[in-house]
């Protein structure tokens, strides 16, 4: 008896880590998923939204911004998402001020800037004691980090009774600094002296 009593001290834990092992394998076996990653048309977007609306607001519930636009799309493995006729208004204190619209723009995830493309209008309500204004070009380039827009491009510009033409354009909000810097075209009104 002693010689039974022995042999199952040892047999029995040896016997219960196999048929542990062997229930961890059999379950390990049955749960395993079984992935396979399908490479996805670089052509065809991986997604697309359409009829676009959206708004955000500031932390007193003010209106800050909206944009509406047709479609927007991400291809695979891009950074970028292509928006078909945007159409965005920003707000001040809640009061329209900036209307902005192009037939398409890029908008790059990775760096948070866009590029508005063919027909853009850039469009400025008064505001207090400045004037209405509007730019129209063909492609304008703005960084939302550094808020700064500018261009190589064509442009008209307007700005209360002042108007004019350029090859670029160049504006900096938190510098307040625009640049016409070449064929600068202007006839310059000065609301103080009629």
């Amino acid at each position: 008896m002693s010689v039974i009593h022995a042999r199952s001290n040892w047999l029995f834990p040896l016997v219960l880590a196999l048929g542990l092992g062997g229930i961890s394998f059999w379950l390990d076996r049955i749960t395993e998923v079984k992935t396979v990653e399908i490479p996805l048309n670089p052509k065809e977007p991986k997604y697309q939204i359409e009829s676009i609306s959206g708004e955000r607001f500031n932390q007193q519930g003010q209106l800050s911004e909206s944009i509406k636009a047709e479609v927007a799309r991400q291809y695979p493995q891009q950074s970028i998402i292509f928006i078909d006729k945007p159409d965005m208004h920003l707000y001040k204190d809640g009061k329209a001020l900036y209307h902005v619209t192009a037939k398409k723009a890029q908008y790059y995830t990775d760096s948070r800037k866009v590029d508005l493309i063919d027909d853009v209008i850039w469009h400025k309500n008064a505001v207090d004691k400045e004037p209405e204004g509007q730019l129209n070009t063909s492609i304008l380039h703005i960084d939302t980090q550094t808020q700064s827009a500018k261009t190589d491009a064509p442009v008209k510009y307007q700005y209360g009774l002042s108007q004019g033409t350029s090859v670029g354009f160049e504006y900096d909000k938190q510098r307040g600094f625009l640049n016409l810097p070449a064929r600068v075209k202007a006839i310059i009104y000065d609301p103080q002296k009629p």
